[in-house]
């Protein structure tokens, strides 16, 4: 143990040694960068170089690690995933490093994501997620390259998206490596904790100038890099679980607080119509601050959350059901009562669908209804028999309707005196706060010939489909009021012949 410990601190040197160096150089050579848009915090120009001593001291810490094992001063670690891991997280790296100075698009990260999961996947290192007794087929193997991709792409976004405040990915992902370091040598995966405390060293010794204020920021070379070197030692060490709780909870668990911010940024962004690949400011962090917490007390919360579900992940050490049912129930409500106290607004649209599915039944209930009535509709020839189908079709939305027929058709129509100029039914009493959808009543002969009021009761949510009362509903009746009128005309026209006729 007191050997990850002193690599834990020397990394930690090496990287405030080397941050410092970096942000002097770029301060010096004009490399800081101001705010470029309204979703950055920071005021000044700052450099967002920090993921290259994070990188550098990754690579010198692992070089003196090897020299030291080549003239036997260390002890060879077992079970170590390095060379898997290096050259993709360098691939990243460079990629996130071009973006900080030059800037990239999206697709071209996303690429080098795509190409780092598949690095993995071929070296072995994946997801565990087909049975084996399929595991040979095409399907699974595409499958299964699939999850391993999409897991890596996932975490690398993650982080990257989380990194807006102060200290707050480099401090996050420190309680997610705790996790790791702590499940590594339960399982004697020295290797792997090696790696470990050699990314938790660089991320302290980085933290020291990227706490509020900061001076340096990690940019994308150090989220990608960060990201990816996780997602890669999570697989490895779901590789090795005994069951199938460990292997899906632990890493969702230990990686909370970015996986969470990033499905809410996929679903609002979804739900509100923006793109997946845009930037705002209504990530988890942003809302702390519109709440009036301060950078630091926002970070404080992050970590406090971080922290917490670090020391639920190590509930599945000894895995037990009487354990991680009523810890796993506990974690998901906070998730769902924190969400929700940030105040999202899609999410109010979220819920207002959720309602929707759940009141499905009722909703095609009423959409049959609109419907049958629309057929009904092209049946009918007096206006009692028009009433009575749109009470009968209505009753579940509404408290009543009423239809005003225009003067101008009526004179049009030489209908003389008509049954009524007003056609109106009410089933339930007028509430003191109501909402009225008016529609023009259209005949195809005529044009317009009315208008018909539906009344519906403010607060109450409207199960039909709009669509289908605007269109095939609003047309059948037009064509239905109209025929029924043309035929009232018609016999009073015969009345008044008749009535002639006599006379003469």
């Amino acid at each position: 143990m007191s050997f990850y410990f002193i690599t834990l601190i020397l990394s930690a040197l090496a990287a405030a040694g080397l941050t410092k160096l970096i942000r002097d150089f770029a301060r010096k050579h004009g490399l800081a960068v101001g705010p470029s848009s309204t979703r950055h915090i920071h005021k000044v120009p700052t450099p967002r170089l920090g993921g290259v001593a994070i990188f550098l001291t990754f690579i010198i810490a692992f070089s003196a690690y090897y020299f030291c094992r080549h003239f036997g001063l260390v002890h060879a670690a077992k079970n170590s995933t390095l060379l898997q891991l290096t050259l993709p997280g360098a691939l990243l790296f460079v990629v996130g490093l071009v973006d900080d100075l030059r800037g990239l698009s999206a697709k071209w990260k996303l690429a080098a994501q795509i190409i780092g999961g598949v690095s993995l996947y071929a070296t072995g290192l994946r997801l565990i997620c087909i049975h084996p007794a399929v595991g040979t087929s095409f399907l699974a193997t595409a499958g299964c390259l699939a999850l391993t991709v999409l897991w890596v792409v996932i975490v690398c976004n993650a982080i990257n998206l989380i990194d807006g405040l102060d200290g707050l990915a480099a401090g996050a992902t420190l309680f997610s490596m705790a996790t790791l370091f702590a499940f590594s040598l339960v399982d004697g995966r020295h290797g792997v904790a090696l790696i470990i405390a050699v990314l938790a060293g660089a991320n302290i010794g980085f933290l020291v100038f990227n706490f509020n204020p900061a001076s340096i920021f990690l940019g994308d070379s150090g989220s990608l890099f960060i990201g990816f070197m996780l997602s890669g030692l999570l697989m490895s060490e779901s590789q090795q679980q005994p069951n199938i709780m460990r292997v899906i909870l632990v890493p969702v668990i230990s990686l909370a607080l970015p996986l969470t911010d990033l499905c809410l940024t996929v679903v609002r962004r979804f739900l509100s119509g923006h793109s997946l690949f845009g930037a705002d400011r209504e990530h988890i962090h942003h809302k702390l601050l519109e709440a009036g917490l301060t950078q630091r007390q926002a970070v404080y919360i992050l970590y406090a959350i971080s922290a917490s579900c670090t020391v639920l992940c190590f509930a599945f050490l000894y895995p037990s059901r009487l354990v991680w049912i009523p810890a796993v129930s506990l974690f998901v409500i906070f998730v769902f009562f924190f969400v929700r106290k940030l105040g999202y607004q899609e999410f109010t649209e979220f819920g207002r669908l959720a309602l929707r599915v759940s009141q499905q039944r009722k909703v095609a209930h009423s959409n049959i209804a609109i419907r049958r009535a629309a057929f009904q509709l092209e049946r009918t020839f007096n206006t009692a028999a028009v009433a009575d189908i749109l009470e009968e079709s209505l009753r579940s939305d509404f408290n009543g309707f009423s239809i005003v027929l225009d003067d101008g058709f009526l004179v049009a129509a030489q209908v003389d005196s008509p049954p009524t100029q007003t056609i109106e039914r009410a089933w339930v009493l007028s509430p003191s706060q109501r909402l009225i959808l008016s529609m023009d009543i259209e005949s195809p002969g005529y044009g317009r010939i009315g208008r018909i009021s539906l009344e519906h009761t403010c607060g109450r949510r409207l199960l039909g489909d709009s669509e289908l009362l605007q269109n095939e509903f609003r047309s059948n009746l037009g064509t239905a009021l109209g025929r029924c009128l043309m035929t009232t005309a018609e016999i009073q026209k015969r009345r008044r012949g008749g009535r002639l006729g006599q006379r003469l």
